[in-house]
């Protein structure tokens, strides 16, 4: 039964095999090709978009305190004066002469092994003293080795701390350092318009604007010298032990500046000039006035005169007039502060940051300063800065040698940069590095005067037609007021 079971099985297999082989004999004598079955296209798997850039804006970079760890080694002639000795080297080994030893909490701290033998200094308990009586000046203390006395009867001690340290603003580090000291003035109080304005709201109000508009330019650590109570109240809340402990390390980080800026204000008024009329009770007014300051910019390390100038400005002019019209001294003054701001900010930045070209794609550009330092709308001349040289006697730099390249017509003013286009290019451009273009001053009555300049010929040119002659008599369009009892 099983043999013919398998013989049954056989026979069918080879039948199967037997058609397929005909059909596909078949199949290649008539030109019929076997069906290919059909591929179906799976789409890909959709790929995910990139994260979007957080639209936040990142923190202002305030500094920040951390832990430095370090060994320090200390001689003495007791095991305890051994251990104060590493103490104190660790701490300046990590803040330098910034933190105070001689502060009372420091005081105590560095004198807390005296009178501890030598296993006593070694232990934990000591170790956790020393942190908690620092106050957070030092978060982590160990004894590695205590050894002693030699030959001389000194101990040395093998210590590491953890010392608390103040890290400042990284973009800082760079930045010049100055102060901007209150102006002087000789008078108690400067006339504004038939009033009189004090002399001490003017200079306040100025330096307050060349501050803030130094700040604004992204180049300058500007320090405060105003706010010293406020400062050391918080200050005294760290050390006083008010404030986390981690806060120690900001105690002792003031600033020293590195140029101070100092000014003086000689002239400052709008005056009013009254006439009394000969044939009435009336008054002929007019306003005129103007400005003028003296700054200086001292190095404080060397006391050397960086700038030194003077400035001045004339204020608006009004007409004499016996319409009795007024004008507004506080609003006049605001605009002569503003206008003493705008140069003074810019004679510093010039003298110690000059306004570069940094980017260029085509004839569009950007400089590398904003602010005060360029007014929208303004167009400048840039000029090219070639080989620096030297004086043969006393090897002192002369500055570069400049070319004049192009004028740049400022379209967009902000705080740090400015965005401009290149106009009346007379040099190639290409190749040229970030910086190699300095601005230099305004050039636009220069540019009105030539295009009044190129126009007269083209109006002495152009026919004028004959004027009949009454013509000659006739009055002018815009008539100026007249005084009929001057």
């Amino acid at each position: 039964m099983r043999t013919l079971r398998l013989t049954l099985a056989l026979s069918l297999a080879f039948s199967v095999s037997a058609c397929d082989q005909a059909q596909t004999l078949l199949d290649k004598y008539t030109g019929k090709k076997k069906p290919v079955p059909a591929v179906v296209d799976t789409p890909p798997a959709p790929v995910a978009p990139p994260p979007a850039a957080s639209p936040v804006s990142a923190l202002p970079d305030a500094g920040k305190v951390g832990s430095v760890t370090v060994n320090a080694q200390g001689t003495g002639a007791s095991a305890a004066e051994a251990v104060d000795e590493a103490m104190r080297l660790a701490l300046k080994m990590v803040n330098g002469t910034t933190m105070d030893l001689g502060s009372e909490q420091l005081k105590v701290t560095l004198t807390l092994s005296r009178g501890r033998n030598t296993d006593a200094l070694r232990g934990t308990a000591f170790a956790e003293q020393v942190v908690q009586s620092a106050g957070g000046a030092i978060t982590g203390f160990k004894v590695n080795a205590l050894d002693g006395p030699d030959s001389r009867g000194f101990y040395q001690a093998d210590i590491e701390a953890s010392v608390a340290k103040y890290t400042p603003p990284a973009a800082d580090s760079k930045k010049l350092k100055i102060v901007i000291a209150p102006l002087r003035y000789d008078t108690a109080s400067f006339p504004m318009g038939g009033r009189s304005v004090p002399s001490e709201k003017v200079a306040e109000d100025l330096r307050q604007q060349i501050l803030t508009a130094l700040t604004n330019t992204g180049r300058f650590t500007v320090l405060d010298r105003d706010m010293g109570g406020e400062v050391a109240q918080e200050l005294d809340m760290i050390s006083s032990g008010q404030a986390p402990r981690a806060e120690f390390g900001k105690l002792g980080q003031a600033m020293s500046a590195d140029v101070i800026w100092v000014g003086k204000i000689t002239s400052f008024a709008y005056n009013r000039h009254a006439r009394q009329l000969q044939t009435s009770d009336r008054e002929l007014v007019s306003y005129s006035g103007g400005w003028a300051v003296s700054q200086k910019l001292v190095n404080v390390a060397t006391r050397q005169v960086m700038l030194s100038e003077s400035l001045r400005g004339e204020a608006p002019k009004v007409a004499a007039t016996t319409l009795g019209s007024g004008i507004d001294g506080a609003q006049v003054s605001e605009g002569m502060q503003s206008e003493i701001a705008n140069r003074i900010v810019s004679g510093i930045v010039s003298r110690t940051y000059p306004v570069t070209v940094i980017s260029r794609d085509g004839n569009a550009v950007v400089l590398s300063q904003g602010g005060q330092a360029v007014r929208e709308g303004g167009r400048y001349q840039l000029a090219y800065m070639g080989k620096e040289m030297f004086d043969p006697q006393t090897n002192q730099s002369l500055g570069r040698v400049e070319s004049d390249c192009c004028e740049v017509v400022i379209d967009r003013v902000t705080p740090t940069m400015a965005q401009g286009r290149l106009e009346r290019v007379q040099m190639p451009l290409d190749g040229l590095q970030p910086g190699a273009l300095q601005l230099r001053g305004l050039v636009t009555a220069r540019v009105a005067a030539a295009t009044d300049t190129a126009a007269a010929p083209a109006a002495a040119a152009k026919p004028r037609p004959a004027r009949p002659a009454a013509a000659r008599s006739e009055a002018p369009a815009v008539a100026p007021a007249r005084d009929d009892k001057w």
